[in-house]
């Protein structure tokens, strides 16, 4: 298990004590929209981690931008980043991140399509 299933995992279990020991709610639910964004932006990673393993064309992209060798740590810290650029307009911040194309910057100047 990685550090951010462990993360996710960890704040999970917090949530769960939390309601047990019957929480304010509104910590409850700040701490239950934190999972849904770890877990959008861990769900994100996974998806163009798996696409740079199928493409070549998105690793070479992403170290040629300067962002280091395709990792899945590297990935993660480029899907975050993305993510914190991300504006709700009014939706669920996870929601957006889990619908945003992660691809489409990385293969933008290159002049290659993406294909999500």
């Amino acid at each position: 298990m990685d550090e951010y299933s462990l993360e996710i995992s960890e704040l999970r279990r917090r949530i769960a004590k939390l309601k047990f020991d019957r929480a304010p709610l509104d910590v409850i639910e700040e701490l239950e929209a934190q999972l849904r964004i770890l877990k959008a932006i861990y769900d994100a990673t996974w998806v163009l981690f798996q696409g740079g393993e199928r493409d070549a064309h998105l690793p070479a992209r992403f170290q040629d931008l300067g962002l280091g060798a395709w990792t899945f740590d590297n990935v993660y810290f480029y899907v975050y980043e993305e993510a914190v650029k991300l504006d709700p307009a009014g939706h669920d911040l996870a929601s957006r991140i889990g619908e945003h194309d992660y691809r489409a910057p990385l293969l933008a100047a290159a002049g290659v399509e993406s294909r999500q």
